[in-house]
């Protein structure tokens, strides 16, 4: 029984196509399809990002929710996306640290939730212990 809930969590995906910060700033109206439904981003959004990053970014940024994770841990991956990220809750990122990957909590996740309200999506995992 267990084998098979997982197999359905497991094929519960959010479909989505993600799409650079230079290709959105193009669009007249920003969007992105996810699930099947078109999802407007907001162009203060992608301005705000493209202030306070050097290179570009592909859009949407992931929020990731692991089963294996301590409950409220997020996961975010990518150098930009930890850059950003870093930026909005103030926390400090080496220059000389190639890390691309920064876990954030639900106090955290409430301030980038709302900063970035259009440009982030979540996605959950559900890993077998």
């Amino acid at each position: 029984m267990d084998k098979e809930i997982y197999k359905f969590l497991h094929n519960l995906k959010s479909n989505f196509k993600r799409k650079t910060l230079n290709e959105l700033l193009k669009e007249d109206k920003p969007h992105l399809i996810v699930n099947g439904q078109r999802h407007r981003i907001k162009k203060k959004e992608l301005e705000f990002i493209k202030e306070n990053i050097s290179g570009d970014i592909r859009l949407p940024i992931i929020l990731e929710f692991d089963s294996s994770y301590d409950s409220g841990t997020v996961k975010i991956e990518g150098i930009e996306e930890v850059k950003l990220i870093s930026k909005i809750l103030g926390k400090k990122v080496s220059l000389f640290s190639e890390e691309n990957i920064l876990y954030i909590y639900k106090p955290e996740l409430r301030e980038v939730r709302r900063k970035l309200p259009t440009t982030t999506q979540y996605l959950f995992r559900v890993g077998l212990n």
